[in-house]
Parts: C-alpha cells; sequence; structure tokens
C-alpha cells in the first residue's frame, strides 16, 4: 500500500526532503506530536540535528526522542536568557541572527561533509526580537546551505504576525497545519520540485510510540483552514518592504480623508470639496 502525503514527509521518506518544512498549530490544538515524530524519524538517518528551542527545557522534549539520540542531537536553549538580562553573554541570545545561533555548535558539519537537520521550536517566540524581514532572510539563508537536510519551522499560526506567516507559508517547500478536529486531522501543501503543488486534508492518529496510524483522506467536505489568500499575500510580502496593513488609527484617518470632489454636507448645503486651492 502507498504511503499518504503525510506519511512520507514525517517518516522522511519524500523525495527529495522537503528543504523547509513549516508545521503549524493553533491555541486549540497540539502538533507538538507531529514535531517529535519527525525528529524520531532523523534520528534513524546519519543527519546530525540542532534543535533551538524557546519554550520548552531540553530534558522535557528529550522525552518525546524515542529512538537513540546520543550524540546526535544538539539543543540551543533560547528559553532561559532570549534577551540576555540574567547574563551578558547568555548561551543563545534570540536577538542574534539564526545563521549565528546555529554556526555556535556546528562542530565542524559546516564543511558540508555530514548532513544537518535545525530545529526552529516556537519561532513566534523569535518574532518578538528581531525585524520580520530579517527572519525571514535568515531562514532562507539557513536553509540554502549545502549540508542542510532539512530546516524544521514550527509555530502557532493564530499567534505569528500574518505578513510573516504569509511569507514562511511562500518560502517553505512542505505546509502542515494541524487542524481543530475530529479526528485529528491536517492540511497540507507540498512543494515539488517540478512546480507541482499538491494540496490534501488527511486525518491520522499518533500512537504511545509517535507513530503516525490510521492515516486517510479527510471525509469532512469542510476545509476548516485555507492557504489561498496567505499564498497570494506571501507573493507580495516576499517582495515589498511595505506594510501591507493598516492600524485602526490608520484605518480611520483613512475613512476621514476627503478626496477631491468628495460631496460633502454641511448646514444642510452640499458642498463639493476639490482639493487644495
Amino acid at each position: 500500500m502507498s504511503k499518504t502525503n503525510l506519511e512520507k514527509i514525517f517518516v522522511c521518506e519524500e523525495t527529495p526532503t522537503p528543504r523547509i518544512l513549516l508545521l503549524t498549530d493553533t491555541n486549540e490544538v497540539n502538533g507538538r506530536g507531529l514535531l517529535y515524530t519527525v525528529i524520531n524519524s532523523h534520528l534513524r538517518s546519519p543527519a546530525n540535528i540542532h534543535y533551538l528551542h524557546t519554550s520548552l527545557r531540553a530534558q522535557d522534549i528529550r522525552r518525546f526522542l524515542k529512538e537513540e539520540s546520543s550524540g546526535k542531537i544538539e539543543f540551543y536553549d533560547g528559553a532561559s536568557d532570549p534577551c540576555g538580562w540574567v547574563s551578558d553573554q547568555p548561551e543563545v541570545s534570540l536577538q542574534q541572527p539564526l545563521q549565528e545561533i546555529f554556526r555556535l555548535g556546528h562542530n565542524g558539519d559546516g564543511s558540508g561533509k555530514r548532513k544537518i537537520v535545525m530545529v526552529v521550536d516556537r519561532l513566534e517566540d523569535i518574532t518578538h526580537h528581531q525585524d520580520s524581514l530579517h527572519l525571514i532572510r535568515s531562514l532562507h539563508l539557513l536553509a540554502a546551505g549545502d549540508n542542510v537536510e532539512q530546516l524544521i519551522l514550527y509555530c502557532g499560526r493564530d499567534v505569528m504576525p500574518e505578513s510573516v506567516l504569509s511569507a514562511l507559508c511562500h518560502i517553505s517547500s512542505a505546509v502542515v497545519h494541524v487542524l481543530p478536529s475530529s479526528p485529528c486531522s491536517c492540511q497540507l501543501i507540498l512543494k515539488k520540485p517540478s512546480r507541482k503543488i499538491i494540496k490534501a486534508h488527511e486525518e491520522f492518529s499518533l500512537n504511545e510510540n509517535l507513530h503516525l496510524q490510521d492515516i486517510q483522506q479527510s471525509k469532512s467536505k469542510e476545509v476548516p483552514c485555507s492557504d489561498e489568500n496567505l499564498d497570494s499575500v506571501a507573493i507580495l510580502a516576499s517582495q515589498t518592504t511595505f506594510n501591507l496593513t493598516l492600524t485602526d488609527d490608520q484605518r480611520i484617518a483613512k475613512n476621514n480623508l476627503l478626496l477631491p470632489h468628495t460631496r460633502v454636507q454641511s448646514h444642510g448645503d452640499t458642498l463639493l470639496h476639490t482639493g487644495m486651492g
């Protein structure tokens, strides 16, 4: 029986491996189980893993890594002192570009001989400390490394800035949105090197060993999460430095702005505003 798209992505059998994998969840549903599934799959491969975590402690994450990981995984603690308030020289400062954070512990992996997998666990925490455009550029440069097998980005799509999430969807080779549904399901987008785009809505479950099972096409006709708008906004967001959204104050000012030849009611008389002059 052929594997589904979801299974091939998370057991690392998709060829070629999606260079950037974006995994998102929301406050209503937790996607961490799928995150650990793909990491365990990489632990069975020759690649080394560099894991930047910003919320959980390394010892809490290790409890869910079922595969032997001795010497294969290196953690970067971005949770203890992300801004350098406790120490002048924190282990990891989230204000640093991601290339500098991951370069600290490559230990020779940068030679290009050994494949590496980089994980950013809760990307939204980094957006609080870095300019959005610089962050997207850092992610693009990281994924372009010759020795990079995969860059895995995990975040909450309901707390990420919309423009950043759009840009992330645009640069990612595979996007998986975990949905708050019963049974568990996700919407995925897989971009093939041939430029073919595969979209699917698949149901799944995870056993106690975090192995995927019961995977099938969703029977639901409703797809709660759509990327069509995100894709179109992403293209614009990736090509401009302008902010494509308005604040409430900016929207009020825009609505109150009188344009030339605008009819204005004043004391019962209709005036024609013709602009300056």
